[in-house]
């Protein structure tokens, strides 16, 4: 199971704004670096786009992109991301809207015995208490400990692609435009009603307990770092076949969902803007009912350039 990957890899976005955003800062001795991800150029006959799939953690051996990618970004004036970096006030005031508990109630109350004491054994194992995480609701600690797990196997938050393509576009006075935002991304999850977080919980406390996790990491990072798109391809469908609670409402609401609202975004700014760039979680990329088919699907012109 796949899951933990995937709902990281699309929705991580959102989490990032809660660590100091920090872009890796590329040397001028480096060679020039391999494609990443996914790139495709977008075109409605009078302006161009280019669309890069992302992953939503970082590490210093991403960067430098690209050439291509990179001379796009240095002169683009107006860089496309699901959430601004550097907007985290909004990401403090949806946390507190849908991510916490309201003063009285507390976590491991919610949960039955048994969640509740698998809870209590992988917050030890992370090195945290039950106190530092008691406001949190069950999906909000299901993300938070697979942003750890992230950290654990040497990504970070603070070098996240979406960072570094910020940091860059606004070195030169271009502007940053969210495609979402952090109330739309969280209001996602206030859905769930108590049994399913619990349940979401629990699917992720199971796939933190695979051993083979490590290998899974390393994989899709891997697919991101030599531009595989058809291994990513590969593992959306892996988890479209899987029944599990977490893994249905990480592909019906964390993908399908948002793809259109992605493609709507990216279609306007495309109409308003020559020369833009668009970056989006890579497995938004994916698929019959992916971004790049949507755009399709409106008369622009897609091709895939890696």
């Amino acid at each position: 199971m796949q899951r933990l990957i995937i709902v990281s890899l699309t929705w991580l976005s959102c989490l990032n704004l809660l660590s100091p955003a920090r872009a890796a800062t590329p040397t001028d001795a480096a060679p020039p670096a391999p494609p990443r991800g996914a790139l495709y150029q977008v075109s409605d006959g009078r302006h161009t786009l280019l669309l890069f799939g992302t992953i939503h953690v970082g590490a210093p051996d991403f960067y430098p992109l690209e050439p291509k990618l990179q001379q796009a970004l240095a002169v683009a004036p107006a860089l496309a991301l699901e959430l601004d970096p550097q907007n985290s006030a909004a990401m403090q005031s949806a946390v507190q809207r849908y991510a916490v508990y309201p003063a009285g109630q507390q976590l491991l109350d919610q949960l039955d015995p048994a969640l509740r004491e698998r809870t209590r054994t992988t917050l030890q194992r992370f090195g945290m208490t039950p106190d530092n995480v008691q406001q949190l609701r069950p999906w909000m600690l299901a993300m938070a400990l697979t942003v750890q797990e992230y950290v654990r196997h040497g990504y970070r938050t603070d070098l996240a692609v979406d960072s570094h393509l910020a940091a860059t576009v606004r070195a030169h006075g271009g502007k940053v435009i969210e495609l979402e935002s952090a109330d739309r991304q969280m209001g996602l999850f206030s859905k769930l009603t108590p049994a399913q977080q619990a349940q979401f919980l629990s699917d992720t406390l199971q796939e933190l307990d695979d051993a083979d996790l490590t290998r899974k990491l390393d994989r899709l990072v891997a697919a991101w770092r030599r531009a595989d798109s058809a291994d990513f391809a590969a593992a959306l469908q892996e988890m479209q076949q899987d029944e599990s609670f977490a893994s249905r409402f990480a592909v019906q609401t964390l993908l399908r969902e948002r793809n259109p609202g992605l493609a709507a975004g990216i279609a306007g700014l495309l109409r308003q803007q020559d020369k833009a760039v668009a970056a989006i979680g890579i497995l938004h990329l994916v698929g019959p009912g992916s971004v790049p088919v949507l755009l399709e699907k409106q008369g622009l012109q897609v091709r895939q350039l890696y």
